[in-house]
């Protein structure tokens, strides 16, 4: 069999930013024609090609504008386009995978939308992250931690999770109170590959509780705006020994989040109590 082989760059799936209107793909042009006219800088428009190398990958652009974000989506010849207003957003998730980064927005309305994009030009699509968060556009987060006894623990405990948790000033300027467990590999593959422990972060920021999770396949965050009731129990797990944490979303109902190795308990339990409700019927937090 005869396959031609793809030779364009990674770079033609990166996301690009438009520096004019005319750049902007026809087929995405209309559900921004109006913020076009209001005034809408074309440099608030990014264009996230599809990956070329997988067929019927999605096409993306992304637009903000005040502090509203439009989404538009092109896949097997379907355009969907999301507009999201402040108040909307009920939880947010972001993960990265390698130089993959995938944002997905859960809406009050029930919807949920999101996209994916090559890491290596996050920094164009900051103000749309913002703005999901419920921040401003320009939002700087810190690229450190405030002194104090904790972070210096997290650092000595974890080096890798004291830099990964900054992403929770993205959400809050403030994180008031944090729990950090180190879990184990058990798979014993694993074990000889030395492939890194999980790692939890749990945080009550100024704007409400971000979950991190990281592993060997990369970094899991879920930003839960403080509107939105959720909870954090500590459980005992319902096949074999030990508990777990277990966090109860509007968007994803109840899932184990993490599993506690012996002696955590005390601390995971101390966490939840001091900051979440113990719903019998899934209360709000």
């Amino acid at each position: 069999m005869n396959i031609r082989e793809d030779r364009r760059p990674t770079l033609a799936s990166w996301p690009k930013r438009m520096y004019d209107w005319s750049e902007v793909p026809p087929a995405f042009q209309p559900a921004l024609t109006d913020w076009d006219a209001a005034g809408m800088p074309p440099g608030n428009i990014t264009l996230i090609p599809r990956i070329h190398q997988y067929s019927g990958a999605p096409e993306y652009v992304t637009a903000w504008f005040g502090s509203d974000v439009c989404i538009q989506r092109m896949a097997g010849g379907k355009l969907d386009v999301w507009r999201i207003r402040p108040g909307d957003v009920v939880q947010v998730g972001y993960s990265i995978q390698l130089i993959k980064c995938t944002v997905t927005v859960w809406l009050k309305d029930g919807g949920c939308t999101g996209f994916s994009y090559n890491k290596t030009k996050e920094d164009q699509l900051y103000p749309v992250l913002s703005l999901l968060l419920g921040q401003p556009a320009d939002q700087q987060p810190p690229q450190r931690h405030p002194d104090s006894p904790a972070f210096d623990r997290l650092r000595q405990e974890s080096y890798a999770m004291y830099y990964t948790s900054l992403l929770a000033y993205r959400f809050g300027s403030e994180i008031r109170d944090h729990l950090f467990l180190r879990g184990k590999n058990r798979n014993f593959l694993y074990i000889l590959q030395r492939r890194p422990d999980p790692e939890c972060f749990c945080a009550v920021t100024d704007a409400g509780p971000v979950c991190i999770i990281t592993d060997f396949y990369g970094t899991r965050i879920l930003y839960l705006p403080d509107a939105a009731p959720c909870t954090l129990q500590v459980k005992p797990l319902p096949h074999g020994k030990g508990s777990g944490l277990y966090l109860r979303t509007p968007a994803e109902g109840e899932s184990l989040y993490f599993c506690l190795l012996p002696g955590q308990e005390e601390a995971a339990d101390a966490f939840t109590r001091r900051w979440f409700s113990q719903p019998e019927e899934g209360a709000s937090r």
